[in-house]
């Protein structure tokens, strides 16, 4: 059943994927919606023309198409496994235009500031307008603000993080050293193999690197149709371990630190050519650094080299700027939110897309959507379930896995899939009692 209320309205604040897909949920909810997007269009960090986004040539997706795609959306036909950024690109805005997210959003328009007034925010614009909303969605993005660390001395050639790399002009020729080994540090170093002078990768501990094929299927697939073929979680991961070495996936069997963690306890690195440039000396690793002096970056295990660009694939911080801080809650240094979603000390607004997992986007995107049209439903009713989920939201603690993976910041907001989906249907289903 379908509740509609004419004074209900809510407002999106991004037009990425998370703010296109939070679109659609809505508009078959029957709930009234703005979208404010600061680009002339929608796609986000899959938006090559627009400062948000976070593309360049050769970037493909690290998760495959089957589980990329929304399943009830499936992506062209003549897409590859691994589609590249402009495939996805045009896949989400066709999307959109699918579900009539177009006609409600608003674009070279920024949210400047909220305001709340009792149940109300005021949402303030750069067009110098301001509007009442009695929800708000956040949907601006987990990559926003370039995150950096913090090494003593200083560097005298340029400096760029992995959201400023648009192309591989701005190497060629070059000395270049990467910092970081998440997707971005590996699919950016290999990028570089084939246009600079010379390729440099630093990493701080020992990483697990998944081929993006196994037995002529994409990786993700290969290990889910394991099934229950082995007795135990442990059986199964050291079946995974035992290929992928024997496909040439362990880092160790090319001069890499052995990981400090399980295969599954830090986001995977789905890079089929990390390893086989290392393997034909394209890629030089490195160490953590220990100190820069000029062009001169010196590492932990002293030994030093020459470069020109650094390049600092070291992740992002949260940025919200349109609310004041003291609003939020927070813990270590991003806002105290239930399932990833809700703040639990406010009621009318959600922070949609900052939430991880070794998944694809179409697993997650709709039933996040669906959590909140579910909420405002449950709001507009005030229905029993909404009650109850006010009270689960104040006090319960769910496992989302969360206390499994490696101790870094990237991975504060990493869930298990699994549990997360199972939290996120529980809590849903409550809110539609």
């Amino acid at each position: 059943m379908k509740y509609k209320n004419k004074n209900i309205k809510l407002c999106i604040i991004g037009g990425g994927p998370l703010g296109i897909g939070l679109g659609r949920e809505l508009s078959e909810g029957n709930i009234n919606y703005d979208l404010y997007e600061m680009e002339s269009d929608l796609g986000g960090v899959w938006n090559s023309q627009a400062s948000c986004g976070r593309v360049y040539p050769s970037l493909h997706l690290i998760s495959p198409k089957f589980n990329t795609q929304v399943p009830d959306y499936p992506m062209p036909d003549n897409y590859p496994v691994y589609p590249n950024h402009s495939m996805m690109l045009d896949y989400l805005r066709s999307y959109a235009k699918k579900f009539d997210v177009y006609n409600h959003s608003i674009f070279n328009t920024e949210v400047i500031n909220l305001e709340q007034y009792e149940d109300i925010w005021e949402v303030e614009l750069s067009n110098g307008k301001k509007k009442k909303y009695d929800f708000i969605a956040v949907c601006n993005g987990a990559q926003r603000v370039a995150r950096y660390p913090n090494y003593s001395g200083y560097f005298s050639g340029e400096i760029l993080h992995s959201m400023d790399y648009k192309s591989p002009d701005q190497i060629r020729n070059k000395r270049v050293l990467v910092v970081g080994a998440g997707n971005s540090g590996c699919d950016i170093a290999v990028d570089a193999s084939h246009h600079s002078e010379k390729v440099y990768h630093s990493t701080r501990r020992g990483y697990h690197y998944y081929p993006k094929f196994i037995d002529g299927k994409p990786t993700p697939q290969w290990m889910l149709q394991l099934g229950n073929k082995f007795s135990s979680k442990e059986e199964t991961m050291a079946y995974i371990k035992q290929v992928f070495k024997l496909a040439g996936f362990d880092g160790v069997d090319y001069g890499l630190k052995k990981p400090d963690h399980p295969l599954d306890a830090a986001h995977p690195i789905m890079n089929s050519q990390i390893l086989y440039h290392i393997g034909h000396g394209d890629i030089l690793p490195k160490d953590d650094i220990k100190n820069l002096n000029g062009n001169i970056v010196h590492f932990v295990d002293d030994t030093h080299i020459e470069v020109d660009t650094i390049i600092y694939a070291t992740g992002y911080n949260r940025h919200f700027p349109f609310i004041d801080k003291e609003k939020l809650e927070w813990k270590l240094g991003i806002p105290d939110l239930f399932i990833h979603i809700a703040p639990r000390n406010l009621d009318n607004i959600f922070f949609f897309g900052f939430v991880n997992a070794a998944a694809g986007l179409g697993d997650g995107l709709r039933l996040q959507g669906q959590f909140i049209r579910s909420y405002i439903q449950a709001f507009i009713r005030k229905s029993k379930g909404y009650l109850k989920f006010l009270n689960a939201k104040k006090n319960d603690n769910p496992d989302l896995g969360q206390d499994y993976f490696i101790d870094s910041h990237r991975h504060l907001w990493e869930v298990d899939f699994w549990k997360f989906i199972k939290c996120a249907r529980m809590y849903r289903d409550m809110l539609d009692e």
